[in-house]
């Protein structure tokens, strides 16, 4: 991302996940009613007058991803709440609506934005100006991840880090340097009340061509820099302090949020962990 401009690929994702609501079958992966009001009427318009073009393999294997890494990580959010998570602090959270549409079981839970000064003055400004506001126990904290601390960021905004929290890192970690990345998993890992940490992951293929959502990142000026194998991710939770680190197998992800549709394909690849500390 260039230092002063807001993500492309944020509004993108939520490009994908409006798709998703408009042309997919029911029952939807992700329930997201809110990201087609983030969009112009044209574009509404034209996603419905032409779903042919969203029908594409690239196009359903991209949507696959993004709306799964969403439900997962609120899966996975819900069942810690069960288990006494009080707050939700999503690091990189983009244009992502979970705190404009939070379902009952997430009535009481805080919720953390974490992003970038340029990308978290778009957002607000845009879901703003959409007349959408967030629940009243959310909060934005502006970070640059490549040069910031999380922790001193949430603590200067008066994050409680005693209180039991759940995170969420999606889309991110392939825009940050190795530096950047071990920095942030050893400040989650060390905050006091971590309970768990959702993460998506850009894997490494040795020998394959380079990915058209990598290509798109990379003319929107937000270069992939970072991408690792199951078994590297792994080694570097574990590094940073997370004790357990558990996938979402493609066979896993196929049988539970997959089973029985035509619309849009299984991954085929592991991109998808839970680590706790």
């Amino acid at each position: 991302m260039k230092d002063n401009r807001p993500s492309d690929t944020a509004m993108g994702a939520s490009v994908i996940r409006a798709v998703h609501q408009l042309i997919d079958d029911h029952p939807l992966i992700l329930d997201d009613p809110v990201s087609p009001r983030l969009l112009p009427a044209e574009t509404l318009e034209a996603i419905t007058a032409d779903p042919g073009r969203h029908r594409e393999p690239r196009a359903k294997g991209l949507r696959s991803h993004v709306v799964l890494r969403s439900r997962y990580a609120e899966d996975e959010l819900r069942e810690a709440v069960k288990g006494g998570v009080e707050r939700f602090v999503n690091v990189g959270a983009g244009f992502d609506t979970f705190a404009f549409r939070k379902p009952a079981w997430a009535a009481k839970l805080s919720v953390v934005e974490v992003d970038h000064p340029a990308s978290q003055r778009a957002k607000i400004e845009h879901f703003s100006a959409r007349d959408l506001r967030p629940s009243g126990n959310t909060s934005f904290v502006s970070l640059d991840l490549e040069k910031g601390d999380l922790p001193a960021a949430l603590g200067a905004s008066g994050v409680d880090l005693d209180l039991p929290a759940f995170f969420a890192c999606l889309g991110v970690l392939a825009y940050l340097t190795s530096g950047a990345i071990a920095r942030m998993l050893k400040g989650i890992s060390a905050i006091p009340g971590t309970r768990g940490l959702v993460l998506a992951f850009a894997p490494r293929l040795p020998g394959r061509e380079e990915s058209p959502a990598a290509e798109r990142a990379a003319r929107a000026g937000e270069p992939w820099l970072s991408r690792f194998t199951a078994r590297e991710i792994a080694a570097l939770l574990e590094s940073c302090g997370f004790r357990s680190v558990q996938f979402l197998s493609p066979q896993a992800a196929a049988e539970r949020y997959f089973k029985g549709r035509s619309d849009l394909p299984a991954p085929r690849l592991a991109r998808l962990c839970v680590a706790r500390p």
